[in-house]
């Protein structure tokens, strides 16, 4: 009874720290993209309620992209944690051998896969997909795409405007409009709009247009620049790296795709990089090793620690090497069983387990 207390006590405060680190790096990651993704509103002039969705149908892809880090820095902390309040010594003192706490962990691994695994076949793709589309039909709002004063903005193609001052209400100064054949230069403006169109009411200005060898130019007092007949830089195209996996796995091979050397990288991304979290827990499971008179401990877990950091820098390199090829990939799925396998070995000695 006692032993089973301990075991629910170690898996609970396992997946408190894994969700605890999970959730930190992965919002401070979206953070970041959320900064970057500001282009959607000052530059393709999508409204600020759709820059919002698409930025929340977008974590589940950033979660999938640092789940791994985020088990090793849990399995470390928790361990590390454990042994410097001496609670690993009262585990050994309670009969619980060393070899339980390793199977411990590797459950915990393995439900760390399964979800890993749920996450990057199905959820991640699915939200990433349903944010490109969501992105493609929203409105193009101009007055958002002509925010940044002071600047050549290209919100949608085949169109360059730079704009000196606005005043976030749709009223501007200064405005320059670039065309293929055609510039219009006017010295005030404003937003219209009209149901589903756009309109830019041009005030005191001239149109530089050029017609066959020469270049004609008109004034105006007041004139109106159509936006409808460009199309949105936003497209419903997916990547396909939101593609579900049947598209994947059928097309993996297709060299009639251009990219399928990348489709095969994004299956192996999906389906053998989460069996990583294996390599992590044994690595995890070193520092249950523990012999001051033969070692330094602050070195040996300083050690294993950076260790296991490149080798999550390796997998992930060895992720991009395995899209060459079918051999490529059945590669990079050796390496990581042979890793386990030495790994193992390594365990087996130094811990007899």
């Amino acid at each position: 009874m006692f032993k089973n207390k301990i075991y629910q006590y170690f898996f609970l405060e396992f997946f408190k720290v894994f969700l605890l680190v999970t959730a930190s790096i992965s919002i401070l990651v979206w953070m970041t993209q959320a900064a970057r993704l500001l282009d959607l509103i000052t530059e393709l002039g999508n409204p600020t309620k759709t820059y919002l969705i698409y930025l929340i149908l977008s974590y589940p892809k950033i979660l999938e992209n640092t789940f791994l880090l985020s088990f090793l820095i849990s399995i470390f902390f928790l361990l590390s944690k454990l042994d410097s309040s001496k609670e690993l010594s009262i585990y050994w003192f309670s009969g619980i051998s060393k070899k339980k706490i390793y199977e411990a962990i590797l459950i915990s691994s393995l439900i760390v896969i399964i979800v890993n695994l749920l996450l990057s076949i199905y959820i991640a793709p699915a939200s990433s997909l349903k944010a490109r589309m969501f992105l493609g039909k929203s409105k193009f709002s101009l007055v958002n795409a002509l925010v940044k004063e002071k600047n050549f903005n290209s919100p949608l193609k085949g169109l360059t405007i730079y704009v000196d001052e606005n005043d976030k209400k749709g009223n501007l100064k200064n405005i320059f409009i670039y065309e293929k054949d055609r510039t219009i230069i006017a010295s005030k403006g404003r937003v219209l709009t009209d149901e589903d169109k756009t309109y830019l009411e041009l005030t005191k200005g001239f149109t530089q247009e050029k017609f066959n060898d020469s270049i004609n130019y008109i004034n105006f007092n007041k004139t109106v620049f159509d936006f409808s007949k460009y199309q949105s830089r936003n497209t419903l195209y997916p990547k396909h790296t939101e593609r579900d996996i049947f598209w994947v796995m059928k097309n993996m091979n297709n060299k009639n795709i251009s990219t399928y050397k990348e489709i095969r990288e994004e299956f192996n991304a999906r389906l053998i990089k989460p069996f990583f979290s294996l390599i992590i827990a044994l690595f995890g499971c070193m520092l249950l090793y523990s012999n001051n008179e033969k070692i330094n401990t602050l070195k040996f877990r300083t050690g294993v620690y950076l260790l296991s950091i490149f080798f999550l820098i390796l997998n992930q390199a060895l992720i991009g090497f395995s899209g060459k090829s079918y051999y490529h990939s059945i590669f990079y799925a050796f390496i990581i069983f042979v890793e386990f396998l030495s790994i193992r070995l390594i365990l087996y000695r130094i811990l007899k387990i």
